[in-house]
């Protein structure tokens, strides 16, 4: 059993970003210099580092025929797992069977033969995901307030956040996070959303330093606020914070929505982005209207400051999204499926019922179908670009 470190380069050199658990098949007896040299040439060709590990690998990667046996007990029903082999010495012929016995019993795994160049650019994508999501370990979520009630289908439990991805959901009563009164708006903060007097940020602003300090604080790495009681009690939003917040890299989404919020610290392990958080407001034959108050003001192209819309009170973002197409994506509230798709952004009416960055996507038919009909929940992250396949990936590891 070995484990692999994933490297890749960070323009001064080459550093370990994961440790992947692996196991080297071959038959009985095979002499140990045919591991060995197995793992000197997947360091060779994809960067990969071994050193001997735990029982639960996340790739079995078949040497030779006469193995099937051998690896039917390092098979996980509780994990996805990569089955990789090359084309020589039968060990593609062993993968196969193990692949057939994996999909009568239930386990979930992909089967990658290194002789095809599109398999080989396929492991190295499975490896950049597994890395991502083992940079989630340890990682400290925080949520202000509880889920928005409305969120029916958008709570996940804290448990299922730590056995799945090792998050630790971290919970702060309102009375907890302190007085937003009591603290001053960032300088920065105020020069990114100038609104003249028209509307009052400095509020807004009080709000952002508090949410930092809260992060501080705490020790957190993502937060995501109940914001409603924020506006309905205060007559001020989190909404230009949120957005701040996103801004400076760090995950933050409102409504106290835990699936979203999820989805967007693995967008940022994923990507190196922050998406926005969005509703589905709209749907028709084959186009999405999309629409939020807190886009990050780096993914727009022009933007100003508006009220919020479901109370007309405090301060929103209302602004252009500056992409053509998009990746579209939801996590339920169990992470164990997964919405993705793609669509390309087209012309639309502004609605004024609605939150005040909008984008309208266009999809295929099927995609609207399964949005209509499969709804995760509603809301959905909002990535610039086509980021399907790794999406694709992710939902297999996932689900």
């Amino acid at each position: 059993m070995f484990i692999l470190f994933y490297y890749f380069y960070n323009q001064i050199n080459f550093i370990p970003v994961s440790k992947i658990p692996i196991k080297t098949l071959a038959y009985a007896g095979a002499p140990e210099r045919l591991h060995n040299d197995a793992i000197d040439i997947l360091k060779l060709k994809y960067g990969l580092e071994a050193e001997i590990s735990s029982d639960r690998p996340r790739i079995l990667y078949f040497l030779t025929g006469g193995s099937e046996a051998e690896a039917t007990k390092f098979l996980k029903q509780e994990r996805f797992q990569l089955l990789v082999s090359s084309g020589k010495t039968n060990a593609l012929a062993s993968a196969m069977e193990v692949k057939a016995y994996s999909n009568q019993h239930g386990f979930r795994n992909v089967l990658l033969c290194l002789d095809d160049d599109k398999d080989k650019q396929l492991f190295e994508k499975y490896i950049s995901v597994f890395s991502a999501l083992d940079r989630l370990q340890g990682k400290r979520l925080g949520l202000i307030g509880e889920v928005s009630a409305w969120l029916v289908a958008s709570s996940i439990d804290a448990n299922i956040l730590k056995d799945k991805l090792d998050i630790e959901l971290v919970r702060i009563p309102w009375e907890d996070a302190g007085d937003y009164r009591k603290f001053g708006a960032d300088k920065d903060f105020m020069e990114c959303y100038h609104a003249g007097r028209q509307y009052n940020i400095e509020d807004a602003g009080r709000v952002n330093s508090m949410l930092k300090k809260v992060i501080e604080d705490h020790d957190l790495d993502a937060i995501t606020v109940e914001c409603f009681s924020l506006v309905q009690e205060n007559s001020v939003t989190a909404c230009l914070g949120l957005s701040f917040l996103n801004d400076l890299g760090i995950p933050a989404g409102c409504e106290g929505d835990l699936c979203s919020i999820t989805a967007l610290m693995i967008a940022k392990e994923l990507t190196g982005e922050l998406p926005w958080m969005a509703n589905v407001v709209g749907i028709n034959a084959n186009e999405v209207l999309f629409a939020h108050c807190t886009a990050p003001t780096s993914m727009l192209s022009e933007y100003h400051v508006n009220t919020h819309f479901e109370t007309g009170k405090g301060t929103a973002v209302h602004g252009r999204i500056k992409a053509r197409d998009v990746s579209v994506f939801r996590l339920n509230n169990t992470l164990d499926k997964v919405f993705y798709a793609h669509g390309e952004v087209v012309d639309g009416i502004y609605e004024k019922n609605a939150c005040r960055t909008q984008l309208h996507v266009e999809f295929d038919e099927e995609v609207i179908r399964e949005l209509k009909n499969n709804p995760l929940g509603n809301h959905h992250l909002v990535l610039p670009g086509n980021h399907m396949e790794v999406l694709s990936i992710l939902a297999n590891i996932l689900g």
